[in-house]
Order: C-alpha cells, then structure tokens, then sequence
C-alpha cells in the first residue's frame, strides 16, 4: 500500500469538508443537490479504501494456501498492510455499521410514531409543524400553531413543508445522514445540507407568498414560540439556524442562475463521480465476495 491507496478518499474528504465550511453562492436548490453528491461520493470512496485496508490485513491472517489458491487472494496478499492500519480500517467499518443500523432504525422508528400518533401532534398546544414522507405521508400542524399564527402565516407554513414533499427532500436527508453514519467527518456537511434543504423550502414559500418578510417573520416568531428542537430524521419548520434563515429572507433572493448552479453542480458530480468510481474500480471491491 502507498499513498495513492489513500489519495482519492483525502480528495473528496477535502472536497466536502471546503463545500461544508460556508454556503455556496448559489440558489439553495443547487446547494443541497451539490451537497448531496459530495456526501455520497465521499462515503462511498472512504467505505471502498476501508474495504480494501480491512480486506488485505485479514488475508495476512488466514492459512497462506487458501489465500495463494485464489487470484485476488494474491493480489491483496502482494499488497501488505501494517497491522496498526488494518486494525483502524476494521474499527472504522465497525462504526459505519453500527452507525448505518442506527439512522436506519432511527428513521423506521420516527416515521411509525409520527404516523401513528398523528392526532397527538395535531393536538398539541406548541406550534409545531412537520413534513412526513411517504403515500400516508402529509404535513401535520398542530393545534397551537393554527391559534397563535395568522391565516397568511400558516399559508407560509403549509407552502414551506408541501415544499419539502413536492422535492422529495427527505431523500436528501437520508443519503446526507448514512453517509455521515458510515463517514462521522461528515456530519458538519449533513448538517449544511439539512440548512440547504430548509433554506430551499424558504424560498419556495417566499416565492409563492410574494412577501419575504412575511416568511422571515413567520419562521422568527414560530422558532420563538416553539420547543427545544428533538433528534427527530423529519425536517421541520423551526429547525436548522434560524437566524441564517431569516436573515437571507431579509435580503435579496439568491440568483437563480442557468449557468453557475448547473456548472457547480456538473463540476462537482463530475469530480466526485469520478474520483468514487476510480477508487472503487482501483479497489477491487468485488474481491471481498470472491475470496
């Protein structure tokens, strides 16, 4: 093993750590699609590197025979890995599962209460507002956000969580949160893509209502008046940075540029499509089934 076994994994690690330091320039729509390959490419590279590291120091522990009778057994056996390495690699694709398990469950768990008490979230005096996912999915609003908001103001809360549905956002969500599970150090770029994704459904409301004031609004006094936010896998209307959020609301709309959000978008799948699929192809991650 050299460096070059490392290099693709560092490259999109830089990559999407760079992209979750600070917003792109861009409507929010590209932000959280660029978000999204970023986050899947570099998960994707840094699990096919551990792979191979995990996958080459348990050759060196199995009888030589066995090993030196298959081709890639070969192959990994030529390229020794210190056990210091080895060892990492396995504890990393041990987090990863168990990581992996855990947004899985978490997610399963999340939907079946809030679908299955529905009516305890609609009856609740807090406001509180939630896009559930899914043909028996909907927009749930409770009881106290229907009293303390204004017949507009609930116009922006309907039109922001119908947002997160028309776009199937919770895909986003998802794809974000098990590439952190399998990579922690991408928890920073989950969490710029959940702002992504709550900043998009911003401007469809703002865009839909006319009045970005209106919406900042809407979002300050709810974000006051509502709970301490729960871990929950559902996107909400008073989470994520509030003071972000309304403070782009009270300038101007980003730019919906035909050319620079395409371009970013394009360069970066390019990039970290590519980069991904030469570490998995470089990596023989078939050999693990064959061995």
């Amino acid at each position: 093993m050299n460096w070059l076994t490392f290099a693709p994994a560092l490259l999109l690690t830089a990559l999407s750590l760079a992209l979750a330091w600070r917003p792109l320039p861009v409507h929010p729509f590209w932000s959280a699609r660029i978000l999204t390959i970023s986050a899947v490419s570099t998960a994707l590279a840094v699990l096919s590197t551990t792979f191979l590291l995990a996958a080459a120091y348990i050759v060196r522990l199995l009888p030589a025979d066995s090993v030196l009778a298959s081709a890639k057994g070969r192959l990994l056996l030529d390229h020794p890995v210190p056990a210091n390495v080895g060892l990492m690699a396995l504890l990393l694709l041990t987090i990863g599962l168990f990581g992996t398990i855990r947004v899985g469950v978490g997610w399963w768990r999340d939907i079946r209460s809030v679908r299955t008490n529905a009516s305890s979230i609609t009856g609740q005096e807090q406001p509180l507002a939630v896009a559930v996912p899914g043909h028996r999915g909907g927009v749930l609003v409770s009881k106290g956000m229907m009293r303390m908001l204004s017949r507009e103001e609930l116009q922006v809360v309907f039109r922001h969580e119908h947002s997160h549905l028309r776009h199937g956002h919770h895909v986003y969500t998802v794809l974000g949160a098990f590439s952190a599970a399998v990579f922690p150090p991408l928890n920073p770029l989950h969490r710029s893509l959940r702002l992504a994704l709550e900043r998009w459904a911003d401007e469809d409301a703002a865009a839909a209502t006319g009045d970005r004031e209106l919406v900042a609004h809407t979002i300050a006094r709810v974000a006051l008046a509502a709970p301490a936010p729960r871990s929950t896998w559902h996107l909400a209307f008073a989470q994520s940075p509030v003071v972000h959020r309304v403070e782009a609301l009270l300038g101007d709309a980003p730019s919906g540029s035909p050319v620079a959000g395409p371009a970013l978008l394009g360069g970066t799948g390019v990039a970290s499509g590519g980069i991904a699929s030469s570490c998995v192809q470089l990596h023989h991650l078939f050999t693990l089934l064959l061995i």
